[in-house]
């Protein structure tokens, strides 16, 4: 049982442009990103998905000269990005993590994939609805229901964002929803503004030099220690991006 994770990734952000290269103490967010994704137990390979535009051939060339995995698609049909890469690096299932997202937790990451296997489940995700922090959000799905979505999915909305045809055809597709086991607080932790790049910088220049691969647990714990830190984004709503 194969699963890749595929990270979505383009320079052409409208509010925040280049984002996905920008340093955070000192290596670009996408880095970032890679690195933690790769210490998920239940992922065996980390591919960046970005473009076919001159814009992003930045992305690719950072893949090349950190031996990463990159492939290049459709800028705006992403679901047939997602399902020509799955061509190329094959498997069984695709976690799908979008590159505005520096703290990922591996650990959410094998959780949730855990529970899309032990389900046997199509579309496994914790934001549909949402159960954890924006910029937490993991989705996973077994290749062939990616491959039913890309031979299906015939609106604009559905072909950029990659997993709605799933999620929203339920009579079709067993889709589950992975539960925080408390409550948590529904924070800004995504990366779509200057505030939230200020934001995450503050929280990686005290967690990263004590664990490169902190988890959301020490995220929180900081921001209750420093609950001003949150000033720097609450005026932006979750989930602003169209794609990244």
């Amino acid at each position: 049982m194969k699963v890749n994770a595929f990270i979505q990734a383009r320079m052409s952000s409208s509010r925040l442009p280049g984002k996905v290269l920008t340093n955070i103490v000192d290596k670009p967010m996408l880095q970032h990103i890679v690195e933690r994704l790769r210490n998920a137990k239940m992922i065996n390979e980390v591919v960046v998905l970005t473009s076919n535009e001159h814009s992003d051939d930045a992305i690719s060339t950072f893949c090349d000269s950190h031996h990463i995995a990159c492939f290049r698609g459709s800028l705006n049909d992403v679901l047939n990005r997602f399902y020509m890469a799955s061509q190329i690096y094959p498997a069984d299932h695709i976690v799908r993590i979008t590159a505005d997202c520096p703290l990922v937790d591996s650990e959410l990451v094998d959780d949730i994939v855990a529970k899309h296997l032990a389900a046997k489940a199509d579309f496994t995700s914790n934001c549909h609805p949402a159960m954890y922090p924006d910029g937490l959000d993991v989705e996973v799905m077994k290749a062939s229901a990616l491959h039913s979505a890309q031979s299906q999915a015939d609106t604009a909305h559905q072909r950029e964002h990659v997993t709605p045809f799933l999620f929203t055809h339920q009579e079709q597709f067993l889709c589950v929803n992975y539960d925080a086991p408390t409550e948590l607080p529904l924070l800004r932790l995504t990366v779509d503004h200057p505030e939230d790049l200020t934001l995450i910088k503050k929280i990686y220049s005290v967690l990263y030099p004590l664990d490169t691969n902190f988890n959301l647990q020490k995220t929180l714990n900081l921001l209750a220690e420093n609950p001003t830190w949150l000033d720097d984004n609450k005026q932006f709503s979750r989930n602003e991006a169209t794609e990244v």
